[in-house]
């Protein structure tokens, strides 16, 4: 046997063990792998996610989260954002009319309805602001309700107003609340003092 003859024949056995030796380290517990696989199973995770939503083409709103949770359950999807929600509402594609930003937040694909929850606060350009612990936004009528207790901060005049259940449509041009606290509409001459 010549020299290159045998270097060959010892390259090829190194390659077989070192093989050998690397499958036998590779083994796993099918028991782990499968419980693995049932914890993330039917869920998408994205992480500083921006969604853009259109309206007939022009841009409606832009929702900015740093965590999003998408779920697949019995068919149905829900999108949960669970370390708070960030949104524009725009008029016409280039201007912000109003935003809204809460602490969480869930949607259900098929309602097309969000639900939001803790320190929920939406205001517009005009400076009227609405504080509130949860709330719905109803994406097909473009308004925001609740059955809970709200403060809204209107700019002209300058008042602040308490109540409990509330309607308003997007950009907060039409507040509607339901059962306001009597003698709580009063106006505010300083404005330092308008946050709930």
């Amino acid at each position: 046997m010549t020299n290159t003859t045998q270097y060959t024949i010892l390259k090829i056995a190194v390659a077989c063990l070192s093989s050998c030796f690397f499958m036998a380290s590779c083994e796993n517990d099918v028991d782990a792998v499968k419980s693995l696989g049932a914890r993330v199973s039917g869920i998408d995770v994205g992480k500083d996610v921006a969604i853009y939503v259109s309206n007939d083409g022009k841009l409606g709103a832009k929702l900015t989260a740093p965590l999003m949770n998408r779920y697949l359950v019995d068919s149905s999807k829900m999108i949960e954002f669970p370390k708070s929600i960030h949104v524009d509402f725009y008029k016409d594609s280039t201007q912000i009319e109003s935003q809204l930003s809460a602490k969480y937040a869930k949607y259900k694909e098929a309602e097309n309805i969000v639900f939001l929850k803790d320190d929920v606060i939406i205001f517009n350009i005009l400076g009227d602001t609405l504080w509130c612990k949860e709330m719905y936004w109803d994406q097909n009528t473009a308004k925001f309700y609740t059955n809970q207790d709200v403060v809204v901060k209107q700019h002209n005049p300058l008042a602040k107003i308490y109540g409990k259940g509330l309607e308003a449509n997007q950009n907060l041009t039409d507040i509607r609340i339901f059962k306001p606290q009597s003698n709580s509409y009063a106006i505010v001459q300083d404005s330092s003092n308008l946050n709930p």
